[in-house]
């Protein structure tokens, strides 16, 4: 149907309505899109993977990362309620507890996914690339159904993998270019969704091969690698995402059609559940897929999302998809005022830390959150000391205006020096230093500590356990800020104890 001419075998020019274009090949694909159309989005997924790179302080950077941006965070949260079907007393309000409730895999995950997905949606007039998210979102979904009911609990790791199983091919018809217009008229011409011997022609490669290079790329993990390559004997989890895929595109060719009967047989012989049951629960799937989608603000996409009619769908459907737009819609605590509730959340978190084998930078990142959102103080900072205990660096930062702290906070903290950081450090001692109100210890501030913090309205902690310490917890209410209250010194207080006493359990645990 479509002529290929090869004037040579390096250079083939693909004719398509009488127009030349020159084929390229994946490497070619990877790069323009890496760095040409979507170099934010490339730019943010290595900045991901860049603080990530080290174990032992992976959790508490990408946390850190996620709370520079509110929009962010409040979407991260949600998905973290949204996956974990967790609401009321039980709701995840903080990063530390969603990172502890889901791992730092599954909330790298997210994040990536959500970053991907605002990213693209921006070109919404691409038609390409909003069916391909919504069958992402409809493969998620069902990929998610599946493993639940093999293993009796959702796979926040299947979903996301399913979501970004097409992810060369959202990327690419988010694109602008002669080369997408020509391939999109070939699929139109052939009345096709896609076709592999086409974006062979049109590309030099196919848009799964483009998909598995930005896998590698953007580091999105084995897992998407596995489903891409899936080898002769796929995991259970790839299973479940290849076959979550057959169901969303068999679907789309009508919940009757030839397509949906036979892919609903080999999801009842994968599940052990029986053919009645299993086209519920498909049908109860494609219905929430709409919900999920909102999660993630890609509402414009959900009408490519096949409909359930009414002989198709279960009665449970609507309540899946109403759950799943009060979690949408439900709000998040992203300000600074005291929230008693939160603060208690996250001390019990921290107490059970050993038993629930919480790694100590997720119990530094909940420190300074549950010290910042719990509490209500404007500014966090948890600076470390080098283990000859010289100097101080800043660490676990949190609060607007604080962008100097990480390098101006590195401060001499020897056991002579004669400045309250040390003095507080060494006494494994609690300072609250108040305006209009003599704690004897205005001779230890120097001029420098007075342009980092408000030395006239701060606390300061020692973070220790046993004789050995680890850093100082500073806070304050922002640069001339309202006065810190005793209710507030003595929640501080609280997370201080509480720390320390979660350190010396870990390092109990740690001799045995």
């Amino acid at each position: 149907m479509w002529p290929l001419n090869n004037d040579n075998n390096n250079n083939p020019r693909f004719m398509v309505l009488g127009v030349g274009v020159e084929s390229k090949d994946t490497e070619y694909w990877v790069r323009q899109l890496n760095n040409v159309q979507l170099p934010v989005l490339s730019g943010v997924m290595q900045e991901i993977n860049a603080v990530t790179q080290c174990s032992e302080s992976s959790a508490e950077q990408l946390s850190e990362l996620i709370m520079r941006d509110s929009a962010l965070t409040a979407k991260v949260l949600r998905l973290a309620n949204s996956v974990t079907n967790t609401r009321g007393s039980n709701k995840i309000n903080t990063i530390s507890r969603a990172v502890v409730q889901l791992g730092f895999k599954g909330i790298k995950a997210i994040s990536l996914s959500i970053m991907l997905v605002d990213s693209l949606l921006k070109n919404k007039d691409k038609e390409r690339m909003m069916q391909w998210m919504a069958r992402g979102f409809h493969t998620a979904v069902q990929a998610e159904n599946l493993m639940q009911q093999v293993d009796n609990q959702a796979d926040e790791e299947v979903f996301i993998t399913a979501l970004l199983l097409h992810v060369g091919d959202m990327a690419f018809w988010s694109m602008k270019g002669e080369h997408a217009k020509l391939l999109d008229g070939a699929l139109d011409n052939c009345g096709e969704f896609s076709n592999p011997k086409l974006e062979q022609k049109v590309l030099g490669t196919t848009l799964k091969e483009v998909g598995v290079a930005l896998a590698d790329k953007w580091n999105l993990g084995e897992d998407l690698k596995e489903v891409l390559s899936p080898g002769h004997k796929p995991s259970l989890r790839t299973q479940a995402v290849l076959l979550g895929e057959k169901i969303s595109a068999a679907a789309e060719k009508g919940w009757d059609s030839p397509e949906f009967t036979d892919v609903l047989v080999d999801a009842s012989m994968f599940t052990g559940v029986g053919l009645q049951d299993m086209r519920a629960k498909i049908t109860q799937g494609a219905e929430r897929a709409a919900g999920v989608a909102n999660t993630y603000g890609a509402e414009s996409i959900t009408r490519y999302i096949p409909k359930v009619d009414a002989t198709a769908s279960a009665p449970q459907a609507s309540a899946t998809t109403e759950e799943a737009a009060v979690v949408a819609t439900a709000p998040v605590n992203d300000g600074v005022h005291a929230d008693a509730k939160l603060q208690l959340e996250i001390l019990r978190e921290m107490g059970n830390m050993v038993e629930h084998n919480i790694d100590v930078n997720t119990l530094f990142t909940m420190l300074t959150e549950g010290i910042h959102k719990g509490v209500g103080f404007e500014r966090v900072a948890l600076c470390l000391i080098d283990p000859k205990v010289t100097m101080m660096t800043a660490k676990y930062i949190l609060g607007e205006k604080t962008d100097i702290w990480r390098e101006d906070l590195k401060m001499p903290v020897k056991a002579q020096q004669d400045n309250l950081f040390a003095y507080c450090l060494h006494k494994q001692v609690t300072v609250w230093m108040k305006r209009r109100s003599s704690c004897g210890l205005e001779h230890l501030v120097n001029k420098r500590m007075q342009n980092l913090i408000d030395t006239d309205n701060c606390v300061i902690a020692a973070i220790y356990t046993g004789k050995r310490t680890i850093g100082l917890l500073l806070a304050d209410r922002g640069i001339k800020g309202p006065d810190i209250t005793q209710e507030q010194f003595d929640s501080y207080s609280h997370f201080v104890q509480q720390a320390n006493s979660s350190l010396a359990m870990l390092a109990a645990k740690s001799k045995r």
